[in-house]
Parts: C-alpha cells; structure tokens; sequence
C-alpha cells in the first residue's frame, strides 16, 4: 500500500475516532520509547485538584502497551469506533464527543477508588460496549468459530481477558463497560421510560462541533437531532445502526500494565 493511500485510508477515519487513534499511538509511543516520563500522564487526583493538572482526566485513556495486541486495539478502536460516529451518532459529532467525555470522566472517578493509572482499556471496552447496544441481534464471530449476538460481545472479552490475564479480574474493562451503561441508560433507557434526559450534551460542544446534515437524518428548529440514539440490530434500527455482521474475527488484547 502507498504512502497516499495510507494517508487516504487515515482521512477515512472519521474526526472524532480518528483523534483518539492519533492521541493513543503519539502518547502510548512516547511512553514506551521514555520520550515523556508516565508520571505526568497517570490518573492522579491529588494533582489533578491541588496542582490542577487537569490533563490527567483524559491522558491515562491514550497510553497502552505496544505490541502485537496494540495492533489489534487500534482496529478495534478504528472500526467501532468508526462505526458509532458515522452511523449511531451519524450527524451529532457532539453527541459523541459527549458520550466519550462522560464515559471518560465516570471511569476516573471509579479509577480514584480502584488505583487506576492507565485506562485506554475502559475507552475501548466503552466503545465496544454501545455498538454492542446498537446492534444487539447481529451476528459476530470470535476466535475458533464462535459466534454470538453482538449483544454479549463485551462480555465475551471480558472473559477472554479474564482468562489470559491468568484468572485477575480486568478492573479496567469492567469499569468502562458499567461507565458506557451507564450512560446509555440516562441518555437512553430512562427517557424512553418517561424520564427527563439527564445528561444533555453541553452546549459548548455544539458550538465545536455543529450538528451536520446527513441522509435520512431529521433536525429540530434548534438544530439537533431530532431522532436520539435507541438500540438497533433489527428491523426497528435500520438505517441507525452500525455495520460488523457475521464472519468477523476479535482478538482482544490483552492490554499491559505500565509504569
């Protein structure tokens, strides 16, 4: 493959995913090449509210090991990823952005109480966990055949990871997945049971990130969707959900412990 055809197939990638790629190779490199000490990057609170070192909520989410597994993590990443911002969240870049931002900032709280330090695992378990959500009755294949609904495919790693890391629990993962519910469940589930919404995107987003758009796509007077992210897979999410279908092949990583 040429270099501009590399290049073609990073712009393909879109902004948001594409950002929190080109966050974790820059950061997770520096690291693991000592070009930046981790303990600048590390989920620490007594800096983050003493010395306000406020990078530290979103740092630990973009440093993991390298290695054969890191390869697979950015495919992952790339590909649900993509899939959430182009479809689930088709034409609400702020949306998205506020999903991962809440995700992020729930997941260090509970690393406050868990010791975190690093936490790219959470982020793309999070990740992984709402596409499930989005596409609960597709099909996805896992290592020597298995097959499963996509609804299960978080816990399915969640085991997987279980098992490699030599029966310890992955804290991370686990954090990520119930951050992720969480918010699908007050920014989804409640408010279809009558309840208010209540985590509205700031308004500060939508000032980064307008509303765009798309095909198929109904915006209110104020500009936003008018159509909210509801869960997928059948009938009832055609044409919002997102992509994967039967003979995909996971690997997970098993992700490292720095510093």
């Amino acid at each position: 493959m040429s270099e501009n055809e590399l290049l073609a197939k990073y712009k393909s990638v879109p902004l948001l995913t594409r950002s929190l790629m080109t966050a974790t190779v820059v950061l997770s490199l520096a690291v693991n090449t000592n070009m930046i000490n981790t303990s600048v990057l590390t989920l620490h609170w007594p800096s983050i509210m003493y010395r306000f070192h406020v990078h530290r909520l979103l740092t630990p989410f973009f440093v993991t090991g390298l290695g054969f597994n890191f390869l697979f993590d950015m495919l992952f990443l790339q590909s649900y990823g993509s899939q959430l911002e182009s479809n689930t969240f088709a034409g609400r870049p702020a949306d998205f952005a506020w999903f991962l931002l809440f995700t992020c900032l729930t997941t260090s709280v509970v690393g406050y109480f868990m010791h975190f330090a690093f936490m790219f695992q959470a982020l793309l378990a999070s990740v992984i966990y709402l596409w499930s959500q989005a596409n609960t009755d597709r099909t996805v294949s896992f290592i020597f055949g298995l097959t499963f609904k996509a609804v299960y495919l978080p816990w399915v790693l969640f085991a997987y990871n279980y098992v490699l890391m030599g029966a310890t629990i992955p804290w991370t993962m686990l954090a990520g997945i119930a951050s992720a519910h969480l918010f699908y469940f007050l920014d989804s589930l409640y408010p279809d049971m009558g309840g208010p919404k209540l985590i509205p995107t700031p308004a500060l987003l939508y000032r980064f990130l307008p509303s765009e758009e798309v095909a198929g796509a109904e915006f209110t007077a104020g500009g936003s969707m008018a159509t909210n992210f509801r869960p997928g897979g059948g009938e009832a999410g055609a044409g919002r959900t997102v992509g994967g279908g039967p003979g995909v092949v996971h690997r997970w990583g098993r992700g490292c412990r720095l510093g």
